[in-house]
C-alpha cells in the first residue's frame, strides 16, 4: 500500500473538494466546481510524477471553465487535440492512454451533451481515471473516482426519476 505523504494528502484534499461536485444537478455549477477540483488534482499528479495525468487535469480544468462560457465545437476540438498532442508524448505506461481517452470523451460531453447523457459520459471518464489511479497507486484519487462513480450514479438515478415524474404530469 502506498505511503501517506504530502502528494497523497493533496490527492485526498482533491477528493474532498471533488466529491461534492457530483451532487450538483445544475450543469453550470457542476462545471465550475469541477474546474476548482481539477486544479487541485493537477497539483497532486505533478507531485506524484504522473505528468500525463497532470497535463490531462490541467487541460481539463481549462476545458471545464471554457465550457461554462461557450459550447463551441471549435473550442471543444481544440481541447481534445490539446489533450492528445500534450498527453501522448508523455505516456510512459499504456494505461495512461485511458486518461487521455476518458478526458476526450468528457470534453465532448462538456460541450455537446446535457442532463443524463452528459452524466453518463462523465461516468465513463471516471472509470477510465479510476483504472489509471489504481495502477498509479494514488490513494486519494482512487477513493475520489470511486466516490464520483457512486455519487454520479446516484445523481443519474435522481435525474431519471425526476424526468419520469415530469413526463407523468
Amino acid at each position: 500500500m502506498p505511503e501517506l505523504d504530502f502528494p497523497q494528502i493533496i490527492g485526498i484534499v482533491a477528493f474532498i473538494i471533488g466529491a461534492s461536485a457530483f451532487l450538483h444537478q445544475d450543469g453550470h455549477k457542476f462545471r465550475v466546481h469541477l474546474t476548482v477540483f481539477q486544479i487541485v488534482l493537477c497539483s497532486h499528479f505533478v507531485l506524484m510524477g504522473a505528468i500525463t495525468a497532470a497535463l490531462g487535469c490541467g487541460i481539463s480544468a481549462l476545458r471545464s471553465y471554457a465550457s461554462t462560457r461557450t459550447q463551441s465545437s471549435k473550442v471543444m476540438w481544440f481541447f481534445i487535440a490539446l489533450l492528445w498532442l500534450m498527453g501522448l508524448p508523455n505516456v510512459g505506461y499504456s494505461y495512461e492512454l485511458l486518461t487521455i481517452f476518458g478526458a476526450s470523451v468528457a470534453t465532448w460531453g462538456m460541450f455537446k451533451a446535457q442532463g443524463i447523457k452528459f452524466r453518463l459520459l462523465i461516468l465513463f471518464n471516471s472509470f477510465c481515471w479510476l483504472t489509471n489511479n489504481l495502477l498509479l497507486g494514488s490513494i486519494g484519487c482512487s477513493m475520489m473516482e470511486s466516490t464520483f462513480i457512486i455519487v454520479n450514479l446516484f445523481t443519474i438515478v435522481r435525474m431519471t426519476k425526476l424526468r419520469q415524474k415530469q413526463h407523468q404530469n
